[in-house]
């Protein structure tokens, strides 16, 4: 039988405000519809292929639009493919396109997204995230160089029709052609030299509901309804201006009706204003598909040993951390995939205090040391409130539990993810968010330590074989065992350490509906509106 889908699918503050009235010259300022959101960062990349933060993505899913598009609750939906047929042995999926255009008027072929793809292969581009593809027959090699990329299973017959042939059945694979990774860019991208300066924002060209209309480098980025978009009718707002605000002056616009939305996924509500806005009814709180976590360089002492690592992931006192600095309702990890997930028992204690001075003990005899002159551990992380709070507490609890010294580096936001891709640290405080919803996105970030996003140059042959051949099961229960194992083969070498469960806080006004908040950690405004009656 062949399964067939068809048809579903900061300069100062005042120099902000002023730039978040601008309105475009057909409608009277009245009549504007403009939705107003905070960001505390300016966007990385206007290339999917490059991605490699949270805050980036959700201006990608503006411009960019898949195969495949995710909606409310998860549904999958038909987007630039108009139908998928699978064959029966679940490996060749053959994906009709609908007829559809950038945003300068060129025709959304087949051949950009094979091109597009295959360039993200490339051994000399660097995309971080190339392993998403490797389900794809010949991806992998493709990508370390050990097979040329016409050997790739990606193929378009014509402008309409896109071939892709998978190495094996992979359940989640029409969930990966709804995620950025999978997003084509048009052939004035494709051409262009990685290492050049970026297209002017004039010459950037998307496919997606919103076009860029103007980036101004943290200050604003603005996007305008894309009017090549197949599905126009369904884009409500004039608008969607991403305002580069500090979180505490964010907040304030916002309580001014400045702004109409701050918080996550693109900020963060400051702790301190957690309490107030919980007892004034204004807090809104959402499950997130994401972990913070401690990334651990497993090729620089001291955690070169697996004693080591689990000695100070055990010294944490999570618990302590949520519920008395955070306080956004987040669920101390006691492995790394939630159990939303990936049901199933904690894989280790918090705050473990005598296993973690026993394993402490060992380590330092292993190594010929002692407590005294343990050397000072290094963590770094990005400038932000939250991520400061964390590294604070991480810094005490150690100091307490084994008596190491530990120094806090903080690091504007790309410099510190510069510092991961180059093993530049010792330890380094970040997140991971899924891509799907499925507990191998949690775990395929660590099956290679050349994944661009692994950064522990951690790996291991008992995880690798433990995800191979979960991919090959057939039965979810077998499937979900054997990913159950790989976590803790995981967890016991401890190559990260995680910390939390998160969760979304932020406020928003009333009037703002249709927004669809993915529990992966996106806002998609396809739909979004302004009520007046609000």
């Amino acid at each position: 039988m062949t399964a067939t889908w068809r048809y579903l699918l900061i300069l100062p503050l005042c120099l902000s405000l002023c730039l978040l009235t601008a309105c475009r010259k057909d409608k009277p300022l009245a009549h504007q519809k403009t939705l107003k959101v905070s960001s505390e960062k300016d966007v990385q990349t206007l290339d999917p292929r490059c991605v490699r933060d949270l805050g980036t993505t959700t201006t990608i899913h503006m411009l960019y639009e898949g195969l495949m598009r995710s909606q409310k609750e998860g549904q999958l939906v038909p987007a630039m493919a108009e139908s998928v047929s699978i064959s029966p042995d679940q490996k060749t999926y053959t994906f009709h396109l609908r007829h559809s255009y950038w945003s300068n008027g060129d025709l959304v072929t087949a051949k950009d997204f094979e091109e597009t793809w295959k360039s993200a292969l490339d051994p000399q581009f660097p995309c971080p995230n190339a392993y998403q593809f490797y389900a794809i027959k010949g991806a992998q090699d493709a990508k370390e160089g050990k097979a040329p990329l016409q050997d790739v299973g990606i193929r378009a017959e014509d402008d309409a029709t896109l071939v892709v042939t998978l190495a094996q059945p992979t359940p989640y694979f029409l969930q990966l052609t709804s995620t950025h990774f999978y997003y084509p860019v048009h052939e004035s991208l494709r051409k262009q030299d990685v290492h050049a300066d970026p297209l002017s924002d004039a010459a950037l060209i998307t496919n997606g509901p919103f076009q860029l209309e103007k980036w101004n480098r943290q200050n604003e980025l603005t996007a305008v309804p894309n009017p090549y978009y197949w599905d126009k009718k369904s884009v409500h707002l004039d608008r969607v201006a991403l305002i580069m605000l500090d979180n505490p002056v964010a907040l304030q616009a916002f309580q001014r009706g400045e702004i109409e939305w701050t918080g996550s996924p693109l900020s963060t509500v400051s702790t301190d204003a957690i309490a107030s806005l919980k007892r004034q009814r204004q807090l809104e709180v959402m499950p997130a598909a994401g972990v913070y976590l401690i990334r651990l360089n497993t090729e620089r002492a001291p955690f070169d040993q697996p004693k080591m690592r689990q000695a100070f992931a055990f010294a944490l006192n999570r618990t302590d951390l949520v519920e008395h600095v955070l306080q956004g309702n987040q669920i101390p990890a006691l492995g790394i995939v939630p159990p939303a997930f990936l049901p199933g028992k904690p894989l280790f204690h918090d705050h473990d205090v005598t296993h973690a001075r026993q394993l402490f003990q060992e380590a330092l005899s292993e190594q010929g040391l002692t407590a005294q002159n343990f050397p000072a551990v290094t963590v770094c992380y990005a400038n932000n409130e939250r991520s400061h709070k964390i590294a604070q507490v991480t810094q005490q609890q150690w100091k307490d539990v084994l008596g190491v010294q530990v120094d806090l580096q903080s690091c504007e936001s790309k410099m510190f993810l510069e510092r991961l891709k180059k093993q530049d640290y010792q330890a380094g405080i970040g997140n991971w968010f899924a891509d799907i919803r499925d507990p191998i996105s949690f775990l395929e970030v660590f099956k290679f330590k050349s994944n661009g996003t692994n950064n522990t140059q951690w790996e291991s042959p008992q995880f690798i074989a433990l995800l191979d051949q979960s991919a090959q099961a057939t039965q979810p229960k077998q499937r979900n065992q054997l990913l159950k194992e790989a976590e803790n083969t995981l967890m016991q070498d401890m190559p990260i350490i995680p910390l939390f469960y998160s969760t979304y806080n932020y406020v928003k006004h009333p009037k703002v509906k249709g927004v669809y908040f993915s529990e992966l950690g996106y806002l998609d405004f396809k739909h979004a509106y302004l009520d007046v009656h609000e």
